[in-house]
């Protein structure tokens, strides 16, 4: 079973279900899952090379102190060795949009910067089936976000346009060996549940065309 390590360090616990409620038993039955509350935990897991996926719930990794900004590193190699790393949950609502810009394009050596914080419809792209399944994942949504611009066609998994420019609610893109995931979601319903399962590889067949709640214990 994959390993997966929750970041939440900003008091909102993802094992109380604050964050999502029908996703952590989703993901307990499908994989290990361990929550870090504090950096020094999840530096301590991350050196290890026990996870497989990291989730960051919240934005500590983008703050400028010095923990931060080792944790972030830490973040960065480690999903260029392979992992699959998808910033989600309160990480959108609170982050700082400029230091985002920063780190997508100095870390991750991604085009993609913050476009606006806005609600509007989005549609499902068509995807490499190798990066990330499509089949549990709704067509189309409305969805309240900060969405992305610069974000290639090929990356992006959801996407709007707000006039004429295009937008992406959630984007998944190879960085090194590994993967980076973004959900500009703020509200925590079915459809980025749905969406960190198959980021993740974890969806199932039985995830597709029912509601998260009819699975849920």
């Amino acid at each position: 079973m994959p390993n997966v390590l929750v970041l939440s360090f900003e008091g909102f616990s993802f094992s109380s279900r604050q964050l999502f409620e029908h996703l952590l038993p989703k993901l307990l039955s499908r994989a290990v899952v361990h929550e870090s509350l504090t950096i020094q935990d999840a530096l301590h897991y991350i050196s290890s090379g026990w996870p497989n996926i990291l989730l960051v719930t919240d934005p500590i990794i983008t703050e400028e102190s010095d923990e931060s900004k080792r944790l972030l590193a830490e973040v960065v190699n480690f999903t260029r060795e392979g992992c699959t790393t998808i910033l989600m949950g309160f990480f959108a609502a609170a982050v700082n949009y400029d230091r985002l810009d920063e780190i997508l394009k100095d870390d991750f050596g991604l085009r993609w910067r913050v476009s606006e914080y806005t609600k509007h419809d989005t549609r499902l792209h068509s995807l490499d089936e190798n990066l990330i399944r499509a089949s549990s994942l709704v067509p189309t949504f409305c969805a309240k976000a900060l969405y992305l611009g610069h974000v290639p066609t090929a990356q992006t998994i959801y996407g709007g346009r707000s006039g004429a420019n295009p937008n992406a609610y959630a984007a998944f893109a190879r960085v090194g060996l590994g993967k980076l995931g973004y959900i500009g979601d703020v509200n925590f319903t079915e459809e980025p549940e749905r969406l960190i399962l198959a980021m993740c590889h974890l969806d199932r067949p039985e995830d597709s065309g029912q509601s998260m709640e009819t699975g849920a214990s």
